[in-house]
C-alpha cells in the first residue's frame, strides 16, 4: 500500500474528490452533513490521503428511479490521480461502501465508482502556479 508518508514532495499529493450522489430521501435516514463527514473519515482512515486534502461533495435528486421505481440509492463518484494500485482502490472502495451499507441498511442500492485522473493532465491551482 502507498501511504501519503510515500511522497516526499506534499505539494503534489494525489488527492481525492468524491461525489456523492443521493436520492433526497436519503437526507431523512442521515443528515447531510453526517454522510459527508462518514465518507470523509473512512476515506481518512485508509491512510492513502492526508485528511485535508480530502475533498467530498453531495448532490441530493429528488427526481430519479432505481429499476424503473422511485426509491433510494447512495452512489460515489471516486476520482482520484493515478498511480494507486487496484488492491488500494478496491480496498478503499469496499471501505466506504461497507461503511454507508452498516449506517444505511434501508437504503438497497450503494454503490461507489473509481475512476484515475491522469496525473499529466490534472491541473490545480497549485501546478498551475509552476508555469
Amino acid at each position: 500500500m502507498i501511504t501519503y508518508d510515500d511522497f516526499p514532495d506534499v505539494e503534489r499529493l494525489p488527492m481525492p474528490h468524491c461525489l456523492i450522489e443521493a436520492a433526497r430521501e436519503v437526507a431523512e435516514l442521515i443528515a447531510p452533513q453526517a454522510l459527508l463527514q462518514l465518507v470523509h473519515e473512512q476515506t481518512a482512515a485508509s491512510g492513502l490521503f492526508r485528511p485535508d486534502e480530502i475533498k467530498v461533495r453531495l448532490s441530493l435528486h429528488e427526481h430519479h428511479c432505481v429499476g424503473g421505481e422511485p426509491g433510494p440509492f447512495v452512489h460515489l463518484i471516486f476520482y482520484l490521480l493515478s498511480g494507486r494500485s487496484d488492491e488500494d482502490k478496491r480496498a478503499l472502495s469496499r471501505r466506504i461502501v461497507r461503511a454507508l451499507v452498516q449506517r444505511l441498511p434501508q437504503v438497497p442500492t450503494i454503490s461507489l465508482d473509481m475512476r484515475e485522473m491522469q496525473r499529466e493532465l490534472f491541473s490545480n491551482r497549485r501546478n498551475c502556479q509552476d508555469d
